[in-house]
């Protein structure tokens, strides 16, 4: 049936997912700056402690948390896409009307290269102003959160491909120092990343829920023609 979805859970879902990276990604930031003092203890030879229990140590440790963050990243991809398709979809049931994206674009335009620069961010302001409720929505300011988001979106992802190629190629240690800042760049921009869509999503989830239990405004005629029978 074409009716409004309280999306409770699913905003839940999402809001946990987010502050899980967002935990994972501090701790990938902490453990990526113990990688770059060991790197620099090796290079300037000033260390007073077994260097190579530590690098087996930092390699364990990277390793894993890298695990962590891809599956983190997995689930997160399916859950907020998903989240996306039906924010687009309910504000549609609530009443919004003339908008441009559909739920199925407003998550597709993520895989078109080039397109995916710039769409993907007009949809979310779409959904965003179209939530308020107002017939003159598409004139509504959207949150400095959303353009936040999407410079920390195309942060994270330019730093995290520069990050796996300085890694693939580094050898020696000034190379591993550089690969070693670049991931802890992608991390922090990460972390933003996170914070930042947490509101978001928490407004958008807001507006709509309480746009749906905002009683039905009454139909203006009704007023004209109670005036004409009372006359």
């Amino acid at each position: 049936m074409n009716i409004f979805r309280d999306f409770s859970v699913n905003t839940t879902w999402v809001t946990r997912l987010l502050w899980a990276g967002i935990l994972v990604d501090t701790i990938a930031v902490l453990s990526g700056l113990s990688e770059l003092w060991l790197l620099s203890d090796i290079e300037s030879g000033g260390y007073d402690y077994d260097v190579a229990a530590a690098a087996d140590w930092n390699d364990t440790m990277q390793g894993a948390i890298g695990v962590v963050q891809l599956v983190l990243w997995l689930a997160q991809a399916v859950i907020i896409l998903a989240w996306i398709r039906l924010a687009n979809k309910n504000v549609r049931l609530l009443g919004a009307r003339d908008m441009e994206f559909t739920p199925g674009w407003a998550i597709g335009w993520y895989f078109i290269p080039i397109a995916n620069l710039w769409k993907p961010y007009q949809a979310m302001s779409e959904i965003w102003r179209a939530s308020s409720g107002s017939p003159d929505w598409k004139s509504r300011e959207t949150s400095g959160s959303l353009p936040g988001w999407w410079f920390a979106w195309l942060a994270a992802n330019v730093l995290g491909r520069l990050s796996f190629k300085l890694t693939m190629k580094a050898q020696e240690i000034p190379e591993l120092k550089n690969a070693a800042i670049a991931t802890i760049a992608a991390d922090v921009a990460s972390v933003v990343l996170c914070i930042l869509f947490l509101e978001i999503v928490k407004e958008i989830h807001r507006r709509q829920s309480a746009w749906q239990a905002a009683p039905a405004p009454k139909p203006q005629h009704s007023a004209g023609l109670a005036a004409s029978d009372t006359v």
